[in-house]
C-alpha cells in the first residue's frame, strides 16, 4: 500500500539529496532575504525535514518552519535539536496557516507549491498575505513545466546505498508528474520495502505571477535558479512577491 507523500522519505530524505547543491541553494536563500534589510521574522512553508528553516535561523531570523508532514516535521525537529537551535515546528495546511502574529517573510523552498493544484496555489498566496506585515515578503521557487515533463518525464532513476536502495518512477499526463517511490531498507539479511506516491503539478510563471496578484501582492520579480535568466529550458524559477 502507498503512503501519504513523505511518510516513507522523511526518514531518509536528507540522504537523497545533493548536499553541495543543498549547500549553495541554503546560502542563496539567505542572500535573498538579506536583500531586504527589515525582513526579522517568517514562514517557512513545506519546511520538509528543516534544512532551510535552520539556515535561516542561523542567520539570525526569527523563523518557524510549517510542513503537513508530520514524518517530516519530527526529522525537522531532530535536526534543530542536533544543531543546538531553538525552532519551532508546526503541523500546518499552507494553505490555510493558522498564525497568531504577522510576519516579515514567508519562504517555500524546493518545490512545495508544485505539488498544490491551481485554486489550492491561489489559497495558499492568499493565506501567505494574510500572515505578512505590510512590507512583508514571499519567496519561493519551483520546477518548470520543462522540468517535470521533459527532465524527470516518463523517466526512472535510482539510488543504491549498501543498507538502502531507492527507485522513482515518474508519469506525466495532462498538468502533473505522478511519481512513484519505492524504498528497500536492509534489516539484517533481509530486506524490507515501502511506498508512497507524489504528485506535481506543472505550473509556470505566468500562472503564479497571476495567482501572486489576485491575493493581493503587487511587486513581483523572476529569475532563473541562482538569480540567472530564464530560457525555455530553464528547470527551476525563483519568484518574489511583496506585500505593499
Amino acid at each position: 500500500m502507498s503512503g501519504k507523500a513523505y511518510s516513507v522519505l522523511s526518514a531518509i530524505y536528507d540522504r537523497l539529496t545533493d548536499k553541495d547543491l543543498y549547500e549553495k541553494w541554503k546560502d542563496r536563500s539567505v542572500e535573498v532575504l538579506s536583500s531586504y534589510p527589515h525582513l526579522r521574522s517568517g514562514i517557512d512553508a513545506a519546511c520538509g525535514s528543516g534544512f532551510f528553516t535552520i539556515a535561516q535561523k542561523k542567520a539570525g531570523y526569527d523563523v518557524i518552519g510549517v510542513d503537513i508532514c508530520e514524518e517530516m516535521l519530527v526529522e525537522a525537529q531532530k535536526n534543530a535539536f542536533e544543531e543546538k537551535l531553538n525552532v519551532s515546528f508546526y503541523r500546518q495546511d499552507m494553505t490555510n496557516l493558522k498564525v497568531f502574529k504577522k510576519y516579515d517573510y514567508v519562504t517555500v523552498v524546493n518545490d512545495g507549491l508544485n505539488y498544490l493544484d491551481d485554486a489550492s496555489v491561489l489559497k495558499a498566496f492568499r493565506s501567505f498575505y494574510n500572515a505578512l506585515n505590510f512590507g512583508g515578503v514571499v519567496y519561493f521557487d519551483f520546477s518548470t513545466p520543462y522540468r517535470l515533463k521533459t527532465v524527470l518525464g516518463n523517466n526512472v532513476f535510482a539510488e543504491d546505498y549498501d543498507d538502502l536502495t531507492f527507485l522513482w518512477f515518474n508519469e506525466f499526463s495532462g498538468d502533473r508528474i505522478k511519481m512513484d517511490m519505492t524504498v528497500f531498507k536492509k534489516e539484517g539479511k533481509l530486506y524490507s520495502r515501502e511506498d508512497e506516491s507524489h504528485v506535481m503539478y506543472a505550473h509556470d510563471r505566468e500562472f503564479f505571477t497571476e495567482a501572486l496578484k489576485k491575493a493581493g501582492f503587487k511587486k513581483i520579480t523572476a529569475c532563473a535558479f541562482f538569480g540567472g535568466e530564464i530560457t525555455p529550458e530553464t528547470e527551476r524559477i525563483e519568484m518574489i512577491a511583496e506585500k505593499l
